[in-house]
């Protein structure tokens, strides 16, 4: 029975009010890399709600290089609820609150885990767990990077898990069965305790060894740097099972045997979670069908789930695997290919994106590892605190190896360094925390609340201008334009039927690019509704050549709307107002433009009219944010 001593009032008050900053960062519209949306929630909503999707490259199906099974999990499940609970149908959409919200909140709870395995594991090498709480909960890694649907906070908490059950296995390893037995209140089993007689090691646990095999397969099909980050760990419970298993009055053979008796659950556990996410990978992507064995027809996912499993005899398989991982490493391996999403120099990770990411607590850790080299000491007392700073010494210096070098590759980081340098953080105490929360709370308001956060609520607003739209009529008196309101009241409301054809075309200019599931847009609408939507993402094109090609998409085909008459009604409606431009009898058509204020349209006829979402920062034209912040840190919303 565990029993550890409660955190204090001080350190529950402390931690709820950083729980408190973390929904709040969560639920704010910072958007710090587009892998964010592309690499899971991009892909999962436009299978669960059947909507338009930009399908990110590793996903093609010729050469699929990522894992379906995690995202399908984190955010597909989500979405699954989500659809049930609105119970979208023919008159109803899904809006870009509630998606953009589901996926950011499922990941807050993902990221207690984070939390709750720091805690447990500075128990086990009885460090302050209250140091290592406060530190995680308080980094900008944790507040901006794992409340966003990254799969490098999925990998953070794969690492963290199996890091717990690690622990576990070294507590089992080190306590011998008397003292087991006779558990103390001294000495709980959640601590490592001294080191036991060779005689009394234990091998580990065939349950154990097997979560630890499964664990190390989710991590790898979900990141695979994450195996620069667990082969430490791996090596670690290698090396006590050796221990364990040959023992001085062992026979070599017999040591032998053990061993293996060890490693095959460990095997066994590797092995079956690759094979179902080798299964699953195959059929998502068309590699493999199913058959049904009588009829020799294809049968779908949810039939297999929905059929009984000792009926799955009559399933024949037909086609090929599809290794995701595999392709997903020779794509990395080769430069070629990284070119094309940028190459950095080798030192970046080290001296750029380590300390930018964890401030003075990577100071601290550089510190202590000069420390250690200098004593000659290459293992800590604790096992685990060993086999963690070797996973993040690992980690960071191959990924220093490859020449594309994102900060957030790093972020499983943050496991190692405050399990293994809780101890040290509570002797600095002062010297240590100012620093530490100006610095973190910072980069959390940066990261999490200004960076490109007016792409969502903007799309948000094109979604209610585009699907939303209730009561046209014609306006009066330029009988070439109709006028359409929406309703701020009925979220989620599809336009009614009427007989006309209604299409917005939306162009983002010098944006992330734009998640497009988050518009919830499907052709259905277009058939049922009359309602037709768009999207073009225009970043890579000069400011010449995109108003060229305004010119001609709007003022040649006469779909441009008279900018006067939308003046008058913004002035009167504000956002509320949709205007639209007669193209044909029943065609109406409007284009829609959004790019940030660091570019200026300011001589241009529609740049009165447009709508200003604020406090977006564009950080790819940071010296105009210098120069004009007041005017600079809006996404403009132009209605051509």
């Amino acid at each position: 029975m565990q029993q550890h001593r409660p955190f204090s009032i001080a350190t529950w008050c402390l931690y709820l009010l950083l729980l408190a900053v973390r929904v709040f960062v969560a639920i704010s519209p910072g958007y710090i890399h587009p892998d964010e949306f592309f690499q899971s929630a991009e892909i999962t909503a436009g299978q669960v709600f059947d909507i338009h999707v930009d399908t990110p490259w590793e996903y093609n199906p010729q050469l699929p290089c990522r894992s379906i099974l995690v995202p399908a999990i984190t955010t597909g499940l989500p979405f699954l609820l989500l659809k049930t609970w609105i119970r979208n149908g023919s008159d109803r959409y899904v809006t870009t609150r509630e998606l953009f919200l589901t996926q950011r909140l499922v990941f807050v709870l993902i990221s207690l885990i984070i939390d709750w395995a720091v805690v447990r594991m500075a128990r086990q090498i009885r460090r302050s767990p209250s140091i290592a709480l406060l530190l995680v909960s308080s980094s900008y890694v944790t507040l901006a990077y794992h409340t966003h649907p990254f799969s490098n906070t999925v990998e953070t908490v794969v690492l963290a898990l199996c890091a717990v059950l690690l622990g576990r296995i070294i507590r089992d390893h080190d306590t011998p069965p008397a003292a087991s037995e006779k558990a103390t209140g001294r000495i709980t089993d959640g601590q490592e305790t001294s080191s036991s007689p060779v005689g009394d090691f234990k091998a580990t646990s065939a349950h154990l060894s097997f979560a630890l095999g499964v664990l190390f397969a989710i991590g790898t099909f979900t990141r695979i740097t994450f195996v620069l980050y667990g082969f430490p760990l791996g090596v670690m419970f290698l090396y006590i099972n050796i221990k364990a298993c040959f023992k001085k009055e062992t026979s070599l053979l017999k040591g032998l045997g053990q061993f293996i008796k060890v490693c095959i659950p460990l095997a066994l556990g590797l092995g079956f979670m690759s094979a179902v996410a080798v299964l699953i990978d195959s059929i998502y992507f068309g590699k493999l069908v199913v058959l049904d064995k009588t009829t020799g027809i294809p049968v779908t996912p949810r039939h297999i789930l929905a059929t009984a499993p000792q009926n799955w005899i009559h399933f024949t398989f037909k086609g090929s695997l599809a290794w995701t991982m595999l392709n997903n490493l020779y794509y990395n391996l080769d430069e070629s290919n990284l070119a094309q999403h940028g190459l950095h120099p080798r030192y970046l990770h080290l001296l750029v994106n380590y300390p930018v990411l964890f401030t003075n607590l990577a100071w601290v850790a550089m510190i202590a590892v000069f420390q250690k080299i200098k004593a000659g000491q290459w293992c800590s007392e604790s096992k685990l605190v060993t086999a963690l700073a070797y996973s993040g010494i690992f980690g960071i210096s191959l990924l220093s190896v490859m020449p594309h070098q994102e900060a957030r590759f790093l972020t499983p980081l943050i496991i190692p360094l405050v399990v293994s340098l809780s101890g040290r953080i509570s002797k600095l105490g002062r010297k240590f925390w100012p620093l530490w929360l100006v610095i973190n709370v910072a980069m959390a308001i940066v990261f999490g609340i200004f960076h490109q956060a007016g792409l969502v609520p903007a799309i948000d607003l094109v979604q209610r201008q585009a699907l939303g739209f209730q009561a046209c009529q014609e306006a009066q008196p330029d009988l070439d334009h109709t006028v359409c309101m929406t309703d701020p009241l009925r979220q989620g409301a599809l336009h009614p039927q009427d007989g006309m054809s209604y299409s917005t075309r939306v162009i983002f200019y010098k944006t992330y690019m734009p998640p497009q599931h988050l518009l919830a847009y499907t052709s259905r609408f277009a058939e049922m509704r009359g309602v037709n939507l768009t999207i073009a993402d225009w970043r890579t094109k000069s400011q010449d050549e995109l108003l060229n090609d305004l010119h001609t998409i709007t003022v040649k085909s006469r779909a441009n709307v008279n900018q006067t008459l939308l003046k008058s009604l913004q002035a009167e409606h504000g956002q509320q107002v949709v205007l639209f431009r007669r193209t044909k009898s029943r065609n109406f058509e409007r284009t829609v433009l959004i790019a940030p204020a660091t570019i200026d349209f300011s001589t241009q006829d529609f740049y009165g009219s447009r709508d200003r979402i604020p406090w977006h920062a564009d950080f790819d034209r940071i010296q105009v944010i210098l120069q004009n912040p007041q005017g600079s840190l809006y996404l403009n919303v132009f209605y051509l």
